[in-house]
């Protein structure tokens, strides 16, 4: 969201793809007033699928005991931000299709409480991929005593609120100050940074650098190192299946071993499959911001910020389909009458 400053205009006449006035040089977001209305049907397509997705995962680690580790805890904590982004994603679409303007200048603070709740729910969102990644990093190449020392219901809850009270002391800046401003961007029609705030550059630089090269190099570390760890042990494990084959010995310890081994590494991947999908909603966006001054990079920021929107409804699709205990908690939960 911290691209809505960038335009100096936004009518839907059909004016080509810029146009200049004075020294400065105009670039449109709409030509026409369908784009709108696309980009607000894709928000809330989001929003209800996100709604749903989320609200049954959250609700099978309820029903599920199986569900209830150190792990998914943080899975609960990134689908209840999700959840919070659907919820508030909705008036993005209303913004969109207004004309020019929020619809009633006394619910504006509407507008200003969607963008503060998105730009938290990223926040958060973020910071509990980045949780998921450190426990399943420590859970694979660490030693349970060493697990089960880090991740002690006091530190688990430290992590939650950080996971939170990070993001909202950054949101709060432009609420409390002059420093950036949270509203109704004409420009872009839609609620984010508002950019005759002479502020809102630098806020936007300062909250995405809080987030984006921090997180995104743990990510990486994390399972570059998950990645070598399982090649070397996948390899030492086949090399001793090899051997209690050929001197016919496979006790049940070995075997418990082995399947737990390998729920560790398919919980693994579908967490790898999470953050991929987080990435991938980001690129468009992000492509789209890095090429603002060019007119296509601009009349294609908001359709990259409806594919960033979509990333909400994204996750518990991918838990239900290679994730093996939300799959079976799920299937438990659709086939009960």
């Amino acid at each position: 969201m911290c691209n809505l400053y960038v335009m100096s205009n936004s009518t839907d006449k059909d004016l080509g793809s810029s146009v200049n006035t004075s020294d400065e040089e105009t670039h449109i977001a709409y030509l026409y007033y369908y784009e709108r209305q696309i980009i607000a049907s894709l928000c809330i397509i989001s929003a209800v699928a996100g709604a749903v997705g989320n609200c049954l995962v959250i609700l099978a680690m309820f029903k599920s005991k199986k569900l209830r580790t150190v792990t998914n805890v943080f899975v609960t904590n990134l689908s209840v931000s999700d959840l919070l982004s659907s919820i508030f994603l909705p008036w993005e679409a209303v913004a969109l299709l207004g004309e020019g303007a929020w619809p009633s200048p006394r619910t504006e603070w509407i507008c200003v409480t969607s963008t503060a709740v998105l730009c938290l729910s990223y926040g958060s969102s973020f910071n509990n991929l980045t949780l998921i990644a450190l426990n399943r990093w420590i859970g694979i190449t660490k030693s349970k005593a060493t697990t089960r020392r880090i991740y002690t219901r006091r530190n688990i809850a430290f992590m939650l609120v950080f996971s939170w009270a990070f993001p909202l002391s950054l949101v709060l800046i432009p609420l409390v100050s002059d420093f950036g401003e949270l509203g109704y961007e004409p420009l872009y029609s839609v609620c984010g940074f508002v950019r005759s705030n002479s502020y809102s550059v630098a806020y936007c630089f300062v909250f995405s650098m809080c987030f984006s090269p921090i997180q995104f190099l743990i990510l990486l570390l994390c399972y570059t190192s998950v990645f070598r760890y399982v090649r070397k042990k996948s390899r030492t494990m086949a090399r001793l299946e090899i051997h209690s084959v050929s001197g016919a010995v496979c006790t049940p310890e070995r075997v418990f071993r082995r399947r737990l081994w390998k729920r560790q590494i398919a919980v693994t991947k579908n967490l790898v499959y999470i953050v991929s999908a987080f990435v991938i909603c980001q690129l468009p966006f992000v492509i789209a911001i890095s090429r603002q001054s060019l007119a296509w990079g601009i009349r294609m920021t908001m359709y990259g910020a409806a594919i960033l929107f979509f990333n909400s409804s994204v996750n518990p699709v991918i838990y239900a389909v290679s994730h093996p205990d939300f799959k079976e908690t799920f299937n438990h939960m659709f086939r009960r009458k």
